[in-house]
């Protein structure tokens, strides 16, 4: 039988799985997955289900527990399945078993950890970032099993945790504690971003630099501001002030989308909890995602000084503290196999050209390029992640899985 018509049964056996794949995605829905730094019960629930599920299709999953004595099982879950191939070298797709909280419930037309299905759309916290990944990954590598089908390379399917909060205790772990798995032949897939019709392949990615920043004045009654020394006055100049960081690192980058630097302030920290009272203390955080060209130091820099106009003039102190710096890893090539893989694949499944490009988002495939092992991010997206009414598309599913099987039977 001919490579072409063994890809044909693989997609017609995926259509059929459309009901399952609803299904799963009800499973992980349900399985609260916010990590403890958000206040959630972490992954334990979800891995224990995908383990079970995976072993009883009749996989070997291997486990690379974390310690962290925050939950109460103490650790946070890392597996990989194996479907072993003709040949040693692998296909990694990783992807994160962890979701960020739901936000404001009241925007959400239904239940965040319960699936509503509407037409082709699968609403519920998860769906998108990152089951999506997880669904097609898996359901992949079963028409595999179901047909009785050796994929050309061994496929390595990674679930991590902590994808949301860094990934110290999830990828960043494994590459530590396991780093013999990966090799620089293997193909490494990380389905967490990409774009809408599936045509973005994601080979590079902006540094990251997320900043604390806690203002200290005096607490004081609103009535007698002449006692108090206002930090959230202060908070609002700041926050405005940063504005200007685009003007002071102007470089744009062609490869990149948008391809300028970008500066957001993001979360803001509870103050005082009564109306008459002026805040002596205040937090907010800015998410800087930063071209690979302009330096980290010169940017904390910038901050720093912009803040000390703002301290002098409202006679408070300011802290700026990094909670994550990550510089920018070197470029995946846009001539590198997997790349050139999921472009074929992509061109049989859906007739679309993809393009290599960077992004601004942070995603796990940093980790392995800092490695020095070429990855590539890539799915077909609905733009909902972080959102409320997260949703993804069932026909993205049943594409991205196709996409996904016919790098595993033809990737050499």
């Amino acid at each position: 039988m001919s490579q072409d018509d063994t890809f044909q049964r693989l997609s017609e056996l995926l259509t059929s799985y459309r009901q399952e794949m609803v299904e799963m995605q009800r499973e992980l829905v349900r399985r609260n997955a916010v990590g403890p730094e958000n206040g959630g019960p972490g992954e334990g629930g979800k891995a224990a289900f995908l383990k079970e599920l995976l072993e009883s299709w009749g996989l070997k999953v291997d486990s690379y527990p974390a310690p962290d004595a925050r939950l109460a099982e103490g650790q946070r879950p890392n597996l990989v399945a194996w479907l072993p191939g003709r040949r040693p070298e692998k296909v990694w797709v990783l992807s994160h078993l962890d979701v960020v909280p739901p936000g404001e419930v009241s925007l959400w037309q239904s239940d965040p950890f319960t699936l509503k299905v509407e037409g082709d759309r699968l609403y519920g916290r998860g769906t998108e970032d990152n089951h999506q990944g997880i669904v097609t990954s898996l359901m992949a590598a079963k028409a595999f099993l179901d047909l009785g089908l050796t994929p050309e390379r061994t496929v390595a399917l990674a679930l991590v945790a902590d994808e949301e909060t860094g990934s110290h205790l999830g990828l960043e772990f494994l590459l530590r504690q396991a780093r013999h798995l990966f090799s620089r032949e293997d193909l490494i897939i990380v389905p967490d971003a990409g774009n809408v019709d599936g045509t973005l392949i994601e080979v590079a990615e902006k540094s990251i630099l997320w900043l604390k920043l806690t203002l200290l004045g005096q607490q004081a009654h609103a009535s007698r501001p002449q006692l108090g020394r206002n930090t959230l006055r202060a908070c609002a100049h700041l926050i405005v002030a940063l504005e200007g960081l685009p003007r002071e690192f102007p470089m744009e980058n062609q490869l990149f989308r948008p391809p300028e630097s970008t500066f957001e302030p993001t979360r803001k920290e509870a103050n005082v909890d009564n109306i008459n009272t002026i805040p002596g203390r205040d937090v907010f955080y800015l998410d800087c995602r930063v071209l690979p060209e302009i330096d980290l130091a010169r940017v904390m820099g910038r901050v720093r000084a912009i803040g000390a106009e703002v301290v002098e003039k409202f006679g408070v102190t300011l802290e700026v503290e990094p909670v994550q710096e990550l510089p920018s890893a070197p470029p995946t090539s846009a001539e590198a196999p997997v790349v050139l893989a999921l472009q074929r694949a992509i061109r049989e499944v859906y007739g679309r050209q993809a393009t290599p490009q960077g992004i601004g988002g942070g995603t796990v495939a940093a980790f392995f390029r800092q490695q020095g092992l070429p990855a590539a991010v890539w799915m077909t997206v609905s733009d909902t992640a972080h959102q409320p009414n997260e949703f993804c598309l069932l026909s993205n599913l049943l594409g991205d899985a196709r996409v996904l099987a016919h790098v595993f039977l033809s990737a050499r």
